[in-house]
């Protein structure tokens, strides 16, 4: 279809707009990326020393898995 604009062939029709985020979008995103921030401390703090290791060994074998 682009090249029959080109060539003159069929009317231009503008291209659709894409919506713009609402604010309350933009809010949500940023209190949910702020918890996200605080999730991971609070989980940790939360863990014993033992289920820390774990945790750690465990995300330790998945990178290295990767590559």
């Amino acid at each position: 279809m682009a090249v029959h604009r080109l060539l003159g062939d069929l009317p231009i029709e503008p291209e659709p707009e894409q919506p713009a985020r609402s604010i309350r979008s933009q809010i949500l995103s940023e209190l949910g990326r702020a918890g996200g921030k605080i999730g991971g401390k609070a989980r940790a703090a939360a863990m014993t020393p033992e289920q820390r290791r774990r945790s750690a060994r465990k995300a330790a074998r998945a990178r290295w898995a990767k590559g």
